[in-house]
């Protein structure tokens, strides 16, 4: 069409000029010419303030510029002078639903519609505005329509594949998205929700896939990074995933998921500034989001930085007794020893684990009666100090009764104590790389009668197998001191000492009580015979040796103020500890020095094999134990090497384990109650030495003659567990608690 002259457009608009001027103005709008587009638009509408058209092109020429309330102002405008146009009703649906004015914009697709029944973008529209609205059911006869009028739409495709994924559909969204790419195999959005799918259904090599292509086209999207870093993470690359998460930090520091995500995939890792820095940015983005208060508070603990210690912990105890959930269960353990406290943090961190997962137990198998099958689930069937503990367990079991199933949680290292374990178990699977869905497939195959979880909520655990149903008797046991507070856990294996019967109360699973200790040793290991001198582990010649090997984040302020106060009070002592972080070692060098100690009384030492451990153990005179949270496998390390624990006992189940163990032991006289009893005990001990190595005598003579490193009665002893939970269930009846020596007293069997 031929422009307009100067002196035409320059000619006053009548009535009669006024329609081919217009027509001029879409030219110039179809032709992509705006500005002179919108010149025709103005100019009629200075003369003729109510033209239909110019009204509503030029509401659509804002829309285009990004200019969508008054998008919306022009086409209203241009709807009062005329309502028939279901296009204009159309376009004002759009600019409404760009202003997240979405009931209106349903309203004028819908209104669109009974004006141009077989109006794609309306109907397409109506689709988006319902989806949008979080009604999915209802979007997809919409989207349905869309498709069938435009059968080659890759939008449309897409917003099916959203429909189908948000009402539940799977299969019938990864096929939509799949459509979708097929016509467009460049539509980011097709594969990014394909991915997204993938992923929730497990399927993280796929997802993965889709994840890299999509990001090949968008290689800074924030989303696709974050959840390409989560499933490398799941698929056990955690290196991988970890860079992922750093770049989608990068693209937008500001945003919560990537610092969250990545502080969590760290946490495996040995990179604690790390994972510190991101979780105390996620905390400074948002103050409520769950955990990540106890993450930074746990940190700390870990690299023994208290500045603000009294101030951070009485932060989270204030969060938690209110609606907030600032901490997770397991570094609870190590900040208080109130087990109601420690049952309500379970209960709720379980209840956000399951969202709307339901229990769904396995059921009753039709297999012929035989063997009861336990199924030990960890992430630990490598050297570690579970699998160290439960080593000998899978070796002594009666396998004439026992069938036993190991699952692995996660990859594990191909070492000496992986092939010793790999040889005692009857059946062992990697479920690592698999989804929950997928592993309890899996399981399920091998009817269990009995799951045991070894983790609870220690590192890289699975709760979400259980709370779908791994076996009929569910039962929590050695990896994690506390309870589970989870609906699907039916019991938890323990002693009298660790939960007295007036505890129970504060567990939600049923006890089952074991005689003496519920901890399991392997009196299989190795002591070496090596006689350490002290100067090759850096002690001095002369002066006592408190001996604390507990992992960091176990040593409060008041606990390390206790053994300082003993330091000073017997004269060349000194404390000898693990050398777990050089940030740890650092820091409590620097807060001895503060409290009038010079930072050279205390000695740390890395980790070595485990029978020359055991061997250079000997050489300290007193194990001075750590609370609330106590030793644990480091207690019996020091019992197996002959070393003294002392320790204090407190209310909870982790705060009460030592004292079990010095129990089976026979040694009482080594657990205290307070503070103050456990400070004056040490500082007795170590003032008479004749008294110390009478006790270390008699640890001594009771390791090797009474229950608590006697595998094969333990053996028997859990076994004899295992058969009462087994048989209530195959006689219908629900979980109770249990006492094994009220049933059948198994006497202690020696080698």
């Amino acid at each position: 069409m031929t422009e307009l002259t100067a002196s035409t457009a320059g000619t006053p608009l009548t009535a009669e000029s006024v329609n081919a001027r217009f027509m001029q103005g879409i030219a110039y709008h179809r032709g992509g010419l705006i500005d002179r587009a919108q010149g025709v638009y103005d100019e009629i509408l200075s003369t003729f303030p109510q033209h239909f058209g110019a009204l509503h092109f030029a509401g659509v020429l804002a829309f285009q510029r990004g200019q969508a309330q008054r998008a919306a102002d022009l086409i209203s405008k241009a709807i009062t002078v005329f309502d028939g146009d279901g296009s204009a009703f159309c376009n004002l649906a759009n600019a409404q639903r760009s202003l997240g004015l979405l009931e209106q914009a349903l309203s004028s697709y819908t209104r669109a519609i009974s004006l141009l029944p077989d109006h794609f973008s309306s109907i397409f529209g109506r689709g988006c505005a319902l989806f949008n609205l979080g009604r999915a059911s209802e979007a997809l006869p919409d989207f349905l329509r869309a498709a069938t009028l435009q059968p080659n739409q890759a939008d449309v495709l897409s917003n099916l594949g959203n429909c189908y994924a948000a009402t539940g559909q799977g299969d019938e969204a990864v096929a939509r998205y799949s459509e979708a790419l097929a016509v467009q195999p460049s539509h980011f959005d097709a594969l990014y929700n394909r991915a997204l799918l993938l992923a929730t259904r497990g399927q993280f090599q796929a997802a993965l896939a889709d994840y890299e292509r999509a990001l090949a086209l968008q290689p800074t999207h924030y989303d696709a990074l974050v959840n390409r870093g989560n499933v490398l993470v799941a698929l056990q690359r955690s290196a991988d995933g970890i860079a992922s998460l750093r770049q989608a930090t990068e693209a937008d520091p500001s945003r919560l998921e990537g610092w969250y995500n990545l502080g969590t995939a760290l946490a495996d890792g040995d990179d604690l500034a790390g994972q510190l820095q991101a979780f105390q940015t996620a905390q400074s983005i948002s103050k409520t989001v769950d955990f990540v208060a106890g993450s930074v508070l746990n940190l700390h603990m870990k690299l023994c930085s208290w500045p603000n210690f009294q101030t951070d912990l009485q932060d989270v105890m204030t969060q938690l007794t209110g609606g907030f959930l600032p901490i997770q269960p397991f570094p609870m353990l190590a900040l208080n020893d109130e087990p109601a406290l420690q049952l309500k943090t379970a209960r709720r961190f379980s209840a956000k684990l399951a969202g709307s997962i339901s229990a769904q137990r396995a059921i009753d198998s039709k297999r012929a009666p035989g063997r009861i099958r336990i199924g030990y689930f960890s992430t630990h069937h490598c050297s570690h100090a579970v699998a160290a503990q439960m080593a000998g367990l899978y070796e002594a079991h009666d396998k004439k009764r026992f069938e036993v199933f190991a699952y692995s949680l996660k990859s594990a290292g191909q070492d000496d104590l992986h092939h010793r374990l790999i040889a005692a178990f009857d059946h062992y699977t990697d479920l690592s790389t698999l989804s929950d869905a997928q592993a309890i497939e899996r399981v399920s195959a091998d009817q269990l009668d009995i799951a045991v979880d070894l983790n609870g909520y220690t590192s890289s655990f699975r709760s979400g197998l259980f709370a779908l149903g791994c076996a009929p008797v569910q039962v929590a046991y050695l990896g994690y001191p506390g309870t589970t507070g989870a609906p699907y856990m039916d019991y938890l294996i323990a002693d009298r000492v660790v939960i007295p019967e007036h505890s129970r109360q504060h567990y939600s699973e049923q006890i089952v009580y074991l005689p003496d200790s519920f901890m399991v040793n392997d009196n299989t290991r190795v002591r070496s015979e090596r006689q350490f001198t002290r100067a090759e582990l850096g002690l001095p010649e002369q002066g006592f040796v408190f001996r604390c090997y507990n992992n960091s984040y176990k040593i409060l302020p008041e606990v390390f103020n206790c053994w300082m106060r003993l330091l000073q009070q017997v004269p060349g002592s000194v404390l000898w500890l693990l050398d777990e972080n050089p940030t740890a070692t650092a820091n409590l060098k620097l807060e001895a020095r503060q409290r009038g100690i010079d930072p050279a009384r205390l000695v740390f030492s890395g980790r070595i094999e485990m029978s020359e451990h055991f061997a250079r153990n000997r050489v300290a005179d007193l194990f001075l134990d750590t609370f609330p949270y106590t030793a644990h496998s480091t207690a019996c390390d020091a019992l197996w090497s002959g070393l003294p624990v002392l320790t204090r006992m407190g209310e909870s189940f982790a705060s009460r384990v030592a004292g079990s163990l010095l129990t089976a032991m026979g040694l009482p006289e080594l657990i205290t109650h307070s503070l103050a009893e456990y400070e004056a005990r040490a500082l007795h001990l170590a003032q008479h030495p004749q008294e110390l190595a009478a006790l270390r005598q008699r640890l001594i003579a009771n390791r090797d003659s009474g229950p608590l490193f006697n595998t094969k009665t333990f053996a028997r002893r859990i076994e004899a567990a295992y058969t009462l939970m087994h048989q209530r269930r195959v006689d219908g009846l629900p979980p109770a608690h249990l006492d094994t020596t009220l049933f059948s007293p198994i006497p202690i069997e020696h080698s």
